[in-house]
């Protein structure tokens, strides 16, 4: 199976407003829809069919500099556990970088195993409320439903 990540195209947007509406519930699923066409959308593809998406931008965040968020981030259920999600991160990396960032960043709950799994393999750290960096984070990222907090430093 050969995944293609692109940036989005007009056309793709509902189809990764159904992957959010089948992987997100709640404020996710409210902010995910409602930020579709103010952020900037990854989509991978397979054989030009959208099977995930994320959503990402950029901050400036004293003390860190420039800093890639990637505020929501899913896969359709059928192509979860493929390398998927792994490549949606790899290229908002690889645009962060490009873009002069520093570090890349996300947010999710603990309980969200996944997802929290995915970037600790990626090599990001890992912050829980209370720790110094998720404090100076949790506000850029809008990280307030969350309880983690993952951060890789970016080498260009």
């Amino acid at each position: 199976m050969e995944v293609t990540v692109r940036f989005a195209s007009p056309r793709d947007l509902a189809d990764v407003a159904k992957i959010f509406e089948n992987s997100f519930s709640g404020g996710y699923r409210y902010w995910s829809l409602r930020l579709l066409r103010v952020l900037d959308v990854l989509v991978a593809t397979v054989s030009d069919k959208v099977v995930g998406a994320a959503e990402i931008y950029t901050t400036n965040v004293e003390g860190y500099g420039d800093v890639g968020v990637i505020g929501f981030i899913a896969v359709k259920r059928e192509y979860r556990r493929k390398g998927v999600g792994r490549k949606l991160v790899l290229e908002a990396e690889r645009v962060f970088r490009a873009m002069g960032c520093r570090f890349s960043a996300a947010s999710t709950r603990e309980g969200n195993t996944a997802s929290v799994r995915l970037f600790a393999s990626l090599g990001y750290a890992l912050y829980k409320r209370g720790d110094k960096v998720f404090e100076e984070l949790e506000a850029p990222l809008y990280a307030y439903e969350d309880d983690v907090i993952m951060l890789k430093a970016l080498s260009s």
